[in-house]
C-alpha cells in the first residue's frame, strides 16, 4: 500500500494548468514526486514535466568470483518536454523528449553475509544517463458520457528511441514501435463493450523487456520471480504488459508483447434508473465481466508461443521446479472473470477476480485491487 496524492491549478479558461503530485510508500523512503507545467493558448499544446522516484532494493555486486547482494538505493529524475499538433478534431500528432538520469547508491549493507562489509562502502555510486524520445500518432473519435464510459473509436501507433548520454554501463540505441487501439461500442444507454489490442516490439543493442501479467495500477502487485529472462538479450529498460487478469506479473517476459482485452461494463445504477443520482460511488458503481489474452516472447517471432507457468518450492535443500502451459487459445495465455468499479475519497477504483483459462471456474481465483481508468 501506498499514499498517492495529486492537485492541479488552471486558469478559468483553463488554458494553462500546473499539476502536482507525490506517492508516499509505506516506508516512507520509496516516494515518487511529479510536477508539471502545460501550456493551451494555441492551436500547439506543450508542456514540461520533472519526475523524481527514490527506490530501494537488492544489488548484485559480480565480479573475480565474488557475488553477493547488497542493499541498495536507486534515483530516477526524469526532465521532459511534451508537444501536440492537431490536424482536426480528431487527428494530432504528438511528441515527447527528455532526459533521465538513474543513480545507483550501493550500502554497506552486505544482504548475503547479513552483516555491513567495506566493500560495499567502497562502491562508488551507478550513473547512467539517457536521452529519450517519443513520436505518436493519435486518432481519438469518442465521447465520454460518463466516467469510465466511452463510444466510438481511438487508437495510437508509436515509436520510442532512448540514446545512453556519457554511460560506461550500457552502450547502443534502444528502439521500440508499438500500437495501442480500443473500441467502444454501446449496448444500451452507458451499457458498453469495450475491446482492446496493443503491441511493443523492442529491438537494438539495449533492448525493453516486458513482464506480462496482473492489471495497470495494480496496488498490491505479486510478481513471478521465478520466471527468469532468457539470457542471450540484452536489456536496459523494464516494464508491464497488460491487462492479463488471472496471472501474477511476469507470468513470461521477452522484447516483444502482445495483448488483447474485452470488457463487458455495466453502470448499474445509471442504465437501470432514470433519475439523476447525487452520490458519487452510486452514480460511477460499474460490474465488469473479462476476457483478457496475452503473449510475450524474446527475439524473432518464429519463439511466438503460449507461456509456460513455472512453478517453484523454497526448500533450499530439495528444490523442484515445475514449468506447465499457462490456459489459454492458441499462442495467448488467457483469463477470465468478473469486477466491479466505482469512486471512492475522489478515486476510481477497481476490484477484479480473475481465472486462466485451465477450466472453468477451476480453483481459486487472483484478486486485483487497481487504481486508473480503463484497461
Amino acid at each position: 500500500m501506498n499514499f498517492t496524492f495529486r492537485a492541479s491549478v488552471s486558469d478559468l479558461m483553463e488554458d494553462i494548468k500546473f499539476i502536482g503530485g507525490f506517492r508516499l510508500g509505506t516506508n516512507l523512503s520509496d516516494n515518487d514526486y511529479l510536477f508539471a507545467f502545460q501550456n493551451f493558448r494555441k492551436r500547439f499544446d506543450w508542456g514540461l514535466t520533472y519526475y523524481r522516484t527514490i527506490n530501494h532494493g537488492g544489488v548484485n555486486l559480480v565480479g573475480n568470483g565474488f557475488n553477493q547482494f547488497y542493499n541498495g538505493q536507486f534515483n530516477t529524475n526524469i526532465y521532459q518536454f511534451n508537444g501536440s499538433y492537431p490536424f482536426d478534431e480528431v487527428i494530432s500528432l504528438r511528441v515527447t523528449v527528455g532526459y533521465r538520469r538513474d543513480r545507483t547508491i550501493v550500502k554497506p549493507f552486505n544482504i548475503t553475509q547479513g552483516q555491513p562489509d567495506q566493500i560495499g562502502l567502497k562502491q562508488p555510486d551507478q550513473l547512467t544517463q539517457y536521452a529519450l524520445s517519443r513520436l505518436e500518432y493519435v486518432y481519438d473519435n469518442t465521447i465520454n458520457p460518463s466516467q469510465n464510459i466511452w463510444h466510438g473509436l481511438r487508437y495510437k501507433l508509436y515509436m520510442d528511441v532512448n540514446a545512453p548520454l556519457r554511460d560506461t554501463i550500457h552502450s547502443g540505441y534502444t528502439y521500440n514501435f508499438g500500437f495501442d487501439a480500443r473500441h467502444y461500442l454501446p449496448i444500451y444507454r452507458n451499457f458498453i463493450w469495450a475491446v482492446r489490442a496493443a503491441a511493443d516490439f523492442s529491438w537494438g543493442s539495449q533492448k525493453l523487456i516486458y513482464y506480462l501479467g496482473g492489471v495497470d495500477g495494480w496496488i498490491t502487485p505479486k510478481f513471478n520471480a521465478a520466471n527468469r529472462p532468457d539470457p542471450d538479450q540484452s536489456y536496459a529498460f523494464q516494464t508491464l504488459a497488460v491487462n492479463l487478469r488471472g496471472f501474477n506479473q511476469n507470468v513470461a517476459n521477452g522484447n516483444n508483447a502482445f495483448v488483447m482485452n474485452s470488457e463487458l461494463r455495466l453502470p448499474v445504477f445509471t442504465t437501470l434508473m432514470d433519475k439523476p443520482i447525487n452520490n458519487a460511488f452510486l452514480r460511477n458503481f460499474q460490474l465488469v465481466q473479462f476476457i483478457d489474452l496475452g503473449t510475450a516472447w524474446n527475439g524473432k517471432y518464429d519463439k511466438w508461443a503460449r507461456p509456460g507457468v513455472i512453478y517453484t518450492n523454497n526448500d533450499a535443500n530439495n528444490p523442484i521446479t515445475v514449468k506447465t502451459k499457462a490456459g489459454g487459445i492458441g499462442p495467448f495465455a488467457g483469463g477470465y472473470g468478473f469486477g466491479a468499479r466505482s469512486t471512492i475519497l475522489g478515486y476510481f477504483l477497481k476490484l477484479d477476480a480473475g481465472w486462466p483459462m485451465n477450466g472453468i471456474f477451476n480453483g481459486k481465483p487472483i484478486w486485483y485491487f487497481a487504481l486508473g481508468l480503463d484497461f
